[in-house]
């Protein structure tokens, strides 16, 4: 009888300690911000995104004034910050590049925070 009331005593504790297993892994848990303001023409509630190939990783829309907040889950590679118009010119505190088709600014891999302090973008 008291092995019994021990194990009940000691089962709880046991599962506590041991390590979280049903939780996603991200790399290293990281995670990516990206902060900034659009300027232009129209640049209340305009859809972003930011993407890794295929996969969305987070959506927003700008606010009234044209700023937005945004983040999520991190990967090793490098991840698009999507607008869906022409950028015509931005500013940021890493070093990026517009993507092909200039809709898009590729943040580079191994960093984990943007803040870009104007993105210009065409009517």
């Amino acid at each position: 009888m008291k092995t019994t009331s021990m194990f009940f005593a000691l089962f709880p504790i046991a599962f506590l300690l041991t390590p979280a297993r049903c939780e996603p892994q991200y790399v290293d848990n990281s995670r990516i911000f990206v902060e900034g303001k659009i300027s232009g023409t129209e640049t209340s509630q305009l859809p972003l995104k930011i993407s890794a190939g295929n996969i969305v990783i987070t959506e927003t829309q700008t606010k009234s004034d044209g700023t937005f907040k945004m983040g999520g889950p991190g990967t090793n590679s490098d991840k698009n910050l999507e607008i869906g118009r022409k950028i015509l010119s931005y500013n940021s505190n890493v070093a990026c590049q517009l993507s092909y088709d200039s809709t898009a600014i590729v943040l580079p891999s191994g960093k984990n925070y943007f803040k870009f302090s104007n993105i210009n973008i065409a009517p």
